[in-house]
């Protein structure tokens, strides 16, 4: 059953991608399914634990920041805006850097960069300082961390695919449970200054956790031996033959023969041919169709006829490089770079659509995670740090729960995930209506919860509505918009305090960009049978 109304021939088309051997091209390896692989998501769940605890728990620093620069509300949130914008952004960025230079090595430089920018920040002496140390300089640091951490989940595992990265990603709920009190603590005992020095000490951690990113360990080769063919009969002819009947007789075995170098494509290879192997360097991972896909393989429509265990994905053989110093200048990561942000994807109404979609998210996302503690002291509540832990427990097991039913086949999981982000928005805009501690903490739990689903079911609906093999580019587009709608979304809402002294209407502006973002994909159904019926229609033509 297929998800969403997606249309059977998009299956067809993506099972393209997928094979399990093509001429020309090179497999990477296949998928052990564990072994090193569970050190690979416990890495990868310790780093969203720091990146994404820091990032959702920054509104506690944002409370601070407020009374002790007196900046106003709007300029002080462009330092969490910029941070998640620039994460977001340079993630096209960072994809060719992984092509080039490998997980460990990216994920390492990302974690020396952004500790040293957030230790620095320690030493500001206004917001503008904090926007280019944390927002810039932080943001570019976690950008190269976030990548690698999904990248090298996802290449280990084919079969617990689903079950790897819920695991990894839950660290960001697990992170903002813990980060928000914590912070709260390091800044009553040793002020915000000191507070912002040791996290970033505390980011250093990063590097251990990176350098656990091993890539997939090749299996050993064996050579590959020429099947005997059968041989085409050109004895003298029999008293018993006629001429006729041996010429039937070879023409069927020549037949036999072409069909067996037809699916044996290294039969028409030379034997000394030798198998080139990827660059020493880079590793051209960014080039498998599924490197972002979160989900189970098993659960893909054109995965159900066949057993994971046989599909492995195949990845151009080109490994040509250039020498231009330090930038990744391999074929590989140009290739990955420009699939990532290749626009032609842009004329795809469905797509449109979604973006749209992801575009209204991002806007609204941030603000609960920005303005709940100071808009909570302003009520009089006691410990409002707590209530973005209750976000970041609830959305732990949010994760948990959606990404579980969305690998069933009976759940539409764009059903789900368009509920998931209606339900979000009306309950943030419902949120005003709360002014004590047990209401915001319900609002809180019901928005971690249902926000779970924005970020752990995209990349599995994006996949049920374009096909796997366009998930690269979709989610590279998707990052630079989510990028641009994140610099929006918390200084608006700052702006609008500044203006009208209430928090009401920055809630209100997040509730509905995050409602509609959820209304407006119940039309893709319609949207797509209209294509199918307008491509059908050219057919016919």
């Amino acid at each position: 059953m297929s998800h969403g109304g997606v249309k059977s021939a998009k299956n067809g088309s993506s099972s393209q991608a997928v094979e399990t051997s093509r001429e020309g091209s090179e497999s990477l390896p296949p998928p052990p399914d564990g072994g090193w692989g569970w050190m690979v998501v416990f890495a990868s769940f310790m780093i969203h634990i720091v990146t994404d605890g820091m990032t959702y728990s920054f509104g506690v620093f944002y409370a601070e920041f407020l009374t002790y620069f007196n900046e106003g509300k709007g300029k002080t949130a462009w330092i969490v805006s910029i941070l998640v914008g620039v994460t977001l952004s340079s993630g096209p960025i960072s994809s060719s850097f992984v092509n080039r230079w490998g997980c460990r090595s990216v994920t390492v430089a990302g974690a020396l960069l952004s500790a040293a920018c957030v230790t620095l920040s320690a030493f500001a002496n206004n917001v503008t300082t904090l926007i280019f140390t944390v927002g810039i300089g932080a943001g570019v640091g976690f950008g190269l961390i976030y990548l690698p951490a999904i990248v090298s989940v996802t290449v280990w595992f084919e079969r617990y695919r689903s079950l790897a990265t819920g695991i990894a990603v839950c660290g960001s709920g697990l992170g903002t449970f813990l980060f928000a009190p914590i912070t709260s603590a390091l800044i009553s005992n040793y002020g915000w200054r000191g507070a912002m020095a040791l996290i970033g000490a505390f980011i250093l951690n990063c590097i251990p956790l990176g350098l656990l990113f091993r890539p997939v360990p090749e299996r050993p080769r064996t050579p590959v031996t020429e099947p005997m063919l059968p041989k085409i009969n050109k004895s003298p002819l029999k008293r018993s033959q006629s001429t006729e009947q041996v010429a039937r007789a070879n023409g069927k075995l020549e037949d036999d023969v072409a069909r067996l170098t037809l699916s044996q494509p290294a039969l028409n290879k030379p034997h000394e041919q030798k198998h080139h192997s990827h660059s020493r360097h880079g590793s051209g991972i960014m080039q498998r169709p599924d490197v972002l896909y979160q989900g189970s393989m098993t659960s893909l429509a054109k995965f159900r006829g066949a057993s994971p265990d046989r599909v492995q994905i195949s990845i151009k053989k080109e490994e040509r490089e250039q020498r231009c110093g330090w930038l990744p200048c391999s074929q590989e990561s140009k290739a990955a770079l420009a699939e990532m942000l290749d626009i032609s994807l842009l004329v795809d109404p469905v797509f449109i659509l979604f973006s749209l979609s992801n575009f209204l998210t991002s806007i609204g996302f941030y603000i609960p995670y920005v303005y709940t503690v100071p808009m909570s002291e302003k009520l009089g509540v006691e410990d409002p740090a707590y209530l973005i832990s209750i976000i970041g427990a609830s959305n732990l097991v949010g994760r948990i729960i959606l990404g579980y039913i969305s690998d069933k086949p009976w759940v539409n999981r764009l059903l789900a995930y368009n509920l998931c982000l209606t339900i979000a928005g009306i309950s943030t805009a419902m949120a005003m209506a709360c002014w004590e501690f047990w209401g915001l903490a319900l609002y809180a739990t019901t928005f971690g919860f249902t926000i779970g689903a924005y970020v752990g079911l995209t990349s599995v609906v994006l996949v049920d509505l374009l096909g796997i093999e366009r998930l690269t580019n979709a989610f590279g587009l998707l990052l630079l918009f989510q990028g641009i709608a994140s610099l929006i979304g918390p200084p608006f809402a700052g702006w609008l305090y500044d203006t009208l002294e209430s928090y009401a209407p920055g809630f209100y502006v997040a509730g509905g960009t995050i409602s509609v973002s959820g209304l407006i994909l119940f039309f893709i159904p319609m949207l797509e049978k209209r294509v199918a019926n307008r491509d059908t229609m050219l057919e016919q033509i």
